[in-house]
């Protein structure tokens, strides 16, 4: 077989197309990619086992369905196999990193501004001041909403969800002040006063911020991917041998609590069950499981908790989108300006948190 290639998941379809020059070839792959993906399965074993499709790919030189057969046929015999396996088909890393903050952020300001522009547009004035709230909304809001949910997952990974809340929401609240303050202290003093087209100039002026820090900061998913993959090549690493029983087990009880959704007190039998096995056979608990990410990304999700998580999802967003839409709207009853319109946009704002808040509780909330 070819050497292992180390690649990501959003380079791998075009590996796939470039075997062979076959675009049949890439829609394989994505399909394999998506159907994987839809069902919460660990990005770097759906990488690992891509890799390895490619590789024969190009050593055959024969078109994975002709290999393999149909993608969603295999996707899904491949998901059964894992599981009677047992790999590690669980993502054991939270949904977000502060790696993918600065990218993800730029990426959702870019969205912001342009729909800061159709609001100005529907409020039928040609010109309109550009103040240093205005223009700085569309970044410090995506920077609020980033910086919220990663500092929730992070610290759900070390305590409690009373905790993690909290600090979620004291990041949260900081934010809106920063931006409540930049309108204030802006609005009286616009900086420009200027035709709507010139938000085309602001639009790509996001744009650009968002290509210069996809270029300047590192793909947080290929470092992940090469971080796990050279951890798999060494399980015996010494920062694993130095894992104590407690911080093994605070470590794990922070995956559960994150990917698998366990209520805590799932979380502390699954623990004292490690630690009974552990000692009966008078092993540490890295000696006898291996690391605590591997332990629990074979633990199922509760399904008690993916229902509620849907259903609190549900009512997060349409929370947000009736009270945000009466809000934004309303406020252009009285003249169509934005003189009219930022106060209650401010409050649609805070709206939008606390379904965000909402929206959180839902993905992790256990009984």
């Amino acid at each position: 077989m070819a050497t292992t290639i180390n690649s990501t998941l959003s380079k791998l379809p075009k590996a796939f197309a470039e075997a062979r020059g076959r675009s049949s070839d890439r829609q394989w792959a994505e399909l394999v990619i998506g159907r994987l993906s839809l069902d919460g399965i660990n990005t770097t074993l759906i990488a690992a086992e891509l890799t390895q499709v490619l590789a024969l790919v190009r050593e055959s030189g024969e078109g994975p369905h002709g290999l393999f057969g149909d993608a969603s046929d295999y996707a899904q015999n491949l998901l059964g196999q894992w599981r009677v396996d047992g790999a590690p088909v669980e993502p054991v890393e939270p949904d977000t990193s502060w790696r993918d903050v600065p990218v993800v952020a730029a990426v959702m300001a870019t969205f912001v501004v342009v729909m800061l522009a159709v609001l100005e547009l529907l409020s039928g004035n040609w010109t309109t001041d550009f103040t240093i709230g205005k223009i700085l909304l569309p970044a410090l809001s995506a920077l609020t909403t980033l910086v919220s949910i990663t500092t929730f997952e992070t610290l759900l990974m070390r305590a409690r969800r009373l905790y993690a809340v909290a600090g979620a929401l004291a990041v949260a609240g900081s934010g809106v002040l920063l931006i409540a303050a930049t309108f204030v202290l802006g609005n009286d003093h616009p900086l420009l006063t200027g035709p709507l087209w010139w938000y085309a100039g602001l639009i790509v002026l996001y744009a650009l911020a968002t290509i210069a820090v996809s270029r300047w900061f590192p793909d947080g998913d290929g470092i992940r991917t090469r971080r796990q993959a050279a951890a798999a090549d060494d399980p015996g690493t010494a920062a694993t041998s130095r894992l104590s029983d407690e911080q093994w087990a605070a470590e794990l009880a922070g995956v559960l609590r994150l990917r698998a959704e366990l209520p805590e007190k799932e979380v502390r039998a699954t623990i004292a069950e490690a630690r009974q096995h552990a000692a009966g056979t008078g092993t540490s608990l890295v000696d006898e499981f291996g690391l605590p990410g591997e332990y629990a990304s074979r633990v199922p999700r509760s399904a008690a908790a993916r229902r509620r998580r849907r259903r609190w999802n549900s009512a997060a967003f349409l929370l947000g989108a009736v009270i945000s839409g009466y809000l934004g709207f309303g406020g252009l009853q009285d003249g169509l300006a934005w003189g009219n319109v930022y106060w209650p946009m401010a409050t649609a704002f805070l709206v939008f948190c606390f379904a965000g808040v909402l929206f959180l509780l839902g993905r992790k909330r256990y009984s």
